[in-house]
């Protein structure tokens, strides 16, 4: 499973732009909700992580692991809107960078199960963030569409980057030297969020 190396290495691209949220588009929602997980490199990169690795795994995983990481993230939107939310969410977020850039070095050898089990986990605190940091003024419908959307988007671009890389690079040594990279990338990265 090392055709995802080159792909992860994209990752290692991203890395020093380690940035929080800054602030959110639009005051109806659907705006607000979308510019989410684009505006956060810890979002955008678990997100792109979870499509390269549904690629990875190929199969029935490309549909099972997107759509398990977009159904529990509605859910932990639903907690954080609500105010339910678990301690820690940005530790958890931190996790899941370093966590996915783990899987992303290792080539997916973990079970399908596991990893899936893993990425509904993550999903959880990734929509807690979304719901928490809702504008007051939004409609819960429009800017959840918003966020659902764009991670749905950002799976998407995962399998296709993964898929581009495999048909384009038949050379495994770079192929295993980039996925290295950007595993090792996504990992200092969640560990920059952890420290501060």
């Amino acid at each position: 499973m090392k055709k995802t190396y080159l792909l992860s290495g994209l990752f290692a691209l991203f890395s020093p732009l380690a940035l929080a949220h800054p602030g959110h588009i639009g005051t109806h929602g659907f705006e607000s909700g979308f510019i989410h997980p684009l505006t956060g490199m810890d979002h955008l990169s678990v997100m792109l992580a979870v499509g390269m690795l549904a690629a990875l795994f190929g199969g029935q995983a490309r549909y099972r692991l997107p759509l398990a990481f977009v159904a529990v993230m509605i859910f932990g939107g639903i907690l954080g809107v609500s105010g339910l939310v678990l301690p820690g969410v940005e530790i958890g977020i931190a996790l899941s960078v370093v966590a996915m850039g783990i899987l992303l070095c290792s080539g997916a050898r973990l079970s399908e199960k596991a990893v899936l089990a893993l990425v509904m986990g993550f999903a959880v605190f990734h929509g807690m963030a979304h719901g928490m940091e809702m504008p007051l003024n939004s409609q819960a419908l429009y800017y959840f569409s918003g966020f659902v959307l764009a991670t749905t988007m950002l799976h998407m671009l995962g399998i296709s980057l993964v898929q581009l890389v495999v048909s384009c690079l038949k050379n495994k040594v770079v192929l295993n030297t980039v996925g290295l990279g950007v595993g090792i990338g996504m990992m200092a990265f969640g560990s920059t969020l952890l420290i501060s």
